[in-house]
């Protein structure tokens, strides 16, 4: 039976824990959302803007969630070009029948990731470098175009593939990157 001593705690015991939840994620930072390379490098002014209209573009907002989150993660980092919109070159809407996330977390230390003395101390990082250390992400999308008369088969060699990638910290000039 509850005692009022007993209900008083278990409603004190609730209460604090209600409030320690909310604490917890009110505190906790939104995982990945505008990631920023730390000074001397430029961070991303308009991150928050990318963000939203990254997330409410046609061709992203269907997208299988892993794939979603990293473009919009791409869309956050400094960049040169927000990641590549996947136009339907064909009547249809284009087919996702792959796609890759990339990223350099988890390697072992090698010359273009880590400074090794008397060996790549006095060079810039090449694949990390960039960002000022932040890992070295991306995204591959393959999708299929079904053009008039080409087959709709991704497995087929004669269907019409497109392959878009984004890459964080690939900086271009001329959006034509490889």
């Amino acid at each position: 039976m509850l005692t009022p001593t007993r209900v008083a705690a278990t409603t004190s015991t609730v209460l604090l824990a209600l409030l320690l939840a909310m604490a917890t994620t009110i505190a906790r930072p939104s995982r990945g959302y505008a990631e920023q390379p730390p000074a001397p490098c430029h961070p991303n002014p308009n991150a928050a803007a990318d963000h939203a209209a990254m997330a409410a573009r046609g061709d992203i907002v269907n997208l299988p969630q892993p794939l979603r989150d990293r473009l919009l993660q791409l869309a956050d980092r400094p960049h040169t070009y927000l990641p590549i919109q996947a136009f339907a070159e064909a009547d249809g809407a284009s087919q996702l029948f792959q796609y890759y996330l990339l990223d350099t977390t988890g390697f072992e230390p090698n010359v273009f990731t880590a400074i090794f003395a008397g060996i790549n101390d006095q060079v810039q990082l090449t694949v990390t470098g960039a960002n000022c250390g932040l890992p070295t992400i991306g995204a591959v999308r393959v999708v299929l175009e079904p053009k008039p008369g080409l087959p709709t088969d991704p497995n087929n060699p004669r269907a019409f593939i497109d392959v878009f990638t984004d890459i964080s910290p690939v900086f271009v000039i001329n959006n034509e990157s490889g």
